[in-house]
């Protein structure tokens, strides 16, 4: 059996500069490897393309190599090098597609062998998480539905607090590792 393997390239942050006026903030960004695909979720500022291209080149790859981009996420810190990835499909919560045609899903669509977009509402109304069935068990890469690698804290900014207490409580159902908006991977505490 075969699995997927998954890597930060870029780890993210978020910092108040003033609590709720002003903060500095750039998102995780993750490489994910099934078979002959590759995967980033969320593309960091627009500032983050060096680091983007330097842990790329880690793992022998380019923007060019990119199968698939899945957006967590319209949010400037997470859709900002998007434009590096010219020839990927792009994901979000509804759909795929590449320059302008568009294909459209319901709640989930298996992108790979292992890869698998769930919306997970709250933070945003369109906010979804990739799943990744690694070696290690399953890794959600979730956004900003969790923003840091302590499972109880909610983020600051939400959209609908049902929402996101809903899709929390089923990415840690799923998964036994969470790869957070601004922070590194956290096993689940189950």
């Amino acid at each position: 059996m075969s699995f997927a393997r998954v890597d930060i390239i870029k780890l993210g942050y978020f910092k108040w500069i003033k609590k709720f006026e002003s903060c500095k903030a750039s998102c995780t960004v993750t490489l994910v490897r099934d078979g002959d695909s590759n995967l980033i979720v969320d593309t960091g500022n627009p500032s983050d393309e060096k680091a983007i291209r330097e842990g790329l080149r880690k793992f022998k790859l380019t923007p060019r190599d990119i199968d698939y981009v899945i957006i967590t996420h319209y949010h400037p810190d997470h859709i900002g090098c998007n434009m590096l990835f010219k020839h990927a499909i792009f994901i979000d919560f509804a759909d795929f597609y590449k320059g302008d045609k568009f294909n459209f899903f319901e709640k989930e669509c298996e992108v790979t062998k292992n890869v698998k977009v769930i919306a997970t509402p709250g933070h945003t109304y369109d906010s979804c998480s990739a799943l990744v069935k690694c070696k290690e068990g399953i890794v959600a890469i979730v956004g900003d539905t969790f923003w840091t690698n302590k499972q109880d804290k909610l983020p600051a900014f939400y959209e609908n607090l049902r929402q996101l207490k809903s899709s929390r409580k089923k990415i840690l159902r799923l998964a036994d590792y969470i790869i957070p908006g601004h922070a590194n991977i956290f096993k689940v505490k189950k």
